[in-house]
Order: structure tokens, then sequence, then C-alpha cells
């Protein structure tokens, strides 16, 4: 049986702008080696403020629904890409 990976947020200070990006984890632990991922990704470091929020059930935002579970493995762009 597939974990079920369920909603982290990111929640971080870039430019003075607080940003929330969307990660799928099984755990806090699984999360926060995302989050990692994500920076190394996107070439900056991770702030020393950076914190996970966790969502299970998810929650919608301007009229787009953002699940709160995922079920079976993921590919590391659409862990962190609300878009797809």
């Amino acid at each position: 049986m597939e974990p079920t990976k369920t909603l982290w947020m990111l929640d971080i200070v870039r430019d003075k702008c607080g940003e929330l990006i969307p990660i799928y984890a099984v755990d806090q632990t699984e999360a926060w080696i995302e989050a990692q991922r994500w920076a190394i990704r996107n070439e900056m470091p991770l702030p020393e403020t950076a914190t996970l929020i966790h969502f299970p059930n998810g929650f919608t935002i301007f009229r787009r629904t953002i699940p709160g579970t995922l079920k079976g493995e993921i590919d590391a762009q659409s862990s962190t890409d609300p878009g797809t």
C-alpha cells in the first residue's frame, strides 16, 4: 500500500513578502526534506525563519481547491507546484 502524503505549506519570507509553498509529504521530516529540495531547485537558501504548517484536510483559495492528501508516488515538481 502506498503511503498517503498530506499537504504542508512552507511559510517563508522573501523580499519582505510572505510566501506559501505547497509540499506533499508523509510526515514532517519528509516535508523538511522536500522544503530543502525546493530551496535547492530555486537556488536560494532556506531561511532560518521558515516554518511548515500542516493542512491534512486541504483548503480552498481563490476558488481553487488544494487537496489535503495524495496517495502514491508523485514527482518532485508536482509536490511543490500547485499548478500541476
